[in-house]
């Protein structure tokens, strides 16, 4: 927000300097807000490059190192090295491991005793812990989830492109509103704002959340559990899937309105010719 706000503020004063300075006519300014539309959608399918692995959670998306798993639809996160520790399923307080894995719990890493308070709690004597150094066993697990050093290297990238397409999308906007303004009758302008900020509410504010999380809710691999026993807050997705499913329903959405433009463009070219 502290970035991309001022952008889009420069962007949206920058479009109304440019039709001030230039004097453009309603098809040059048509022309214009479908261009830089256009080149926004082209920007926005390199988000697909930027790709952070999923998180590496012992027993869920990555294995018990050298550990025999006991194999069941409930208990995919015993093994051998924490069968005798009874872990409770439902609770999600992850630590990390020297061996870069997250752990559900202390209790599924093995860890026999910890040290330290708060944030800087380390666990000891951990049997599921395949060290780097000394093998398995007298491992050590820090609380918290292990550090994902690509999506930490991915960010930067994904931030200036965020920007650029920010930058791009609101420098067009304001040719878009004034398009409206000077191909509407005069005594139709309020009435012209009144339609298309209520299209913009019902086709987009109001329907997204609900079918943007529904896709986003099917790439959940660990639902947390609530005191009362109900579904709670997703704790691990699967960040692959997750940014198909998100960044393909935008670029889909996106191509539709990119189609708009175009024929937005034809037709005002064609009436004021």
């Amino acid at each position: 927000g502290v970035i991309l706000l001022p952008i889009t503020i420069l962007g949206m004063f920058l479009g109304g300097f440019l039709i001030k300075k230039f004097k453009l006519h309603i098809t040059e300014m048509a022309k214009f807000a479908c261009i830089t539309f256009i080149v926004a959608y082209l920007l926005n399918l390199l988000y697909f490059t930027c790709s952070c692995e999923v998180l590496q959670v012992a027993g869920l998306t990555a294995p018990y190192a050298g550990l025999k798993h006991l194999s069941s639809p409930k208990n995919s996160f015993m093994a051998s090295c924490n069968a005798d520790c009874s872990c409770k399923l439902d609770q999600w307080d992850p630590v990390c491991g020297d061996n870069g894995i997250t752990y559900m719990t202390a209790c599924f890493a093995g860890c026999k005793s910890s040290t330290g308070m708060g944030k800087n709690m380390v666990f000891h004597n951990c049997s599921c812990v395949k060290g780097q150094v000394h093998g398995l066993g007298n491992s050590s697990a820090l609380l918290g989830q292990c550090q994902r050093e690509s999506c930490t290297k991915a960010f930067p990238y994904f931030l200036a492109l965020q920007t650029a397409c920010a930058f791009i999308l609101a420098l067009g906007g304001t040719p878009t509103y004034m398009i409206m303004f000077r191909s509407v009758s005069p005594d139709l302008k309020s009435f012209a704002v009144g339609i298309e900020t209520l299209g913009g509410r019902v086709l987009g504010g109001l329907p997204a959340p609900i079918y943007f999380g529904a896709l986003i809710d099917e790439t959940c691999l660990k639902w947390g559990t609530k005191n009362c026993g109900g579904s709670g807050s997703c704790r691990v997705y699967d960040t692959k899937a997750f940014r198909n499913v998100y960044l393909g329903l935008i670029a889909g959405l996106r191509a539709g309105c990119c189609l708009l433009y175009i024929v937005l463009s034809v037709l005002i070219m064609k009436r004021f010719k």
